[in-house]
């Protein structure tokens, strides 16, 4: 099996995954919950298994296009993005509190760093290599679905944050936390935080497509 497959397959297996466990775990509740604490208690292994099948979907996309990136965006996007393997393989394995928990554990920090690489900075690495793969005419033929791609998962991102500050403009007693996220039910971050994940899925998924049809 090819890469691109192996990338295809593996980021499916994500999203069924992810699917599942909404109907495995109803006690969390999917409008102000993160999809990291299914990580907590019964079917935690689920939620390490899709972490780890999200970074082997990127590191198979990676190997996919690593020939056809160009410097510089080409060299910059393909090391951030073995920093996003890391990262997600690393939220797997180190396991998140619930939003709600505010002691310090060095796991949870640990996840919470991992969780932050891949957020806030997944859209800027696939703009990068979307800019150093339209530089190369077997690639530049499928630009728009490529672009398209990237908007999408620029779009994820903006609605998860936006969401964020919408909720603490209505709820201007909501505590939010510096980093990632915030906590509280009156914060509604989990289906933003669930749309963000499935558009960074689709991007994936369009750029492994892509180059099967090279």
């Amino acid at each position: 099996m090819g890469s691109e497959y192996a990338s295809i397959v593996f980021a499916v297996v994500f999203l069924t995954i992810l699917f599942l466990l909404h109907f495995l775990k109803r006690e969390l509740n999917p409008s102000w919950r993160m999809i990291s604490e299914y990580e907590i208690g019964r079917f935690g292994w689920m939620m390490r298994l899709a972490f780890f099948s999200w970074g082997a979907s990127v590191l198979a996309m990676l190997i996919t296009i690593w020939p056809s990136l160009q410097p510089i965006s080409g060299t910059i996007s393909r090391w951030w993005f073995v920093l996003i393997v890391i990262a997600l393989f690393g939220a797997g394995i180190f396991k998140t509190n619930p939003i709600t928990e505010n002691t310090p554990n060095r796991v949870n920090t640990i996840h919470t760093i991992c969780g932050a690489i891949v957020i806030l900075t997944f859209p800027i690495a696939a703009t990068l290599a979307v800019r150093s793969l339209l530089h190369n005419p077997l690639w530049s033929a499928s630009h728009g679905q490529l672009i398209f791609g990237t908007v999408l998962a620029w779009i994820g991102v903006v609605a998860y944050f936006a969401s964020i500050i919408i909720s603490g403009i209505v709820n201007p007693s909501v505590v939010k936390k510096p980093s990632v996220g915030s906590d509280g039910p009156h914060v509604y971050q989990g289906w933003p935080n669930r749309f963000m994940v499935v558009t960074y899925i689709i991007w994936l998924i369009i750029i492994a497509k892509t180059a099967m049809q090279i």
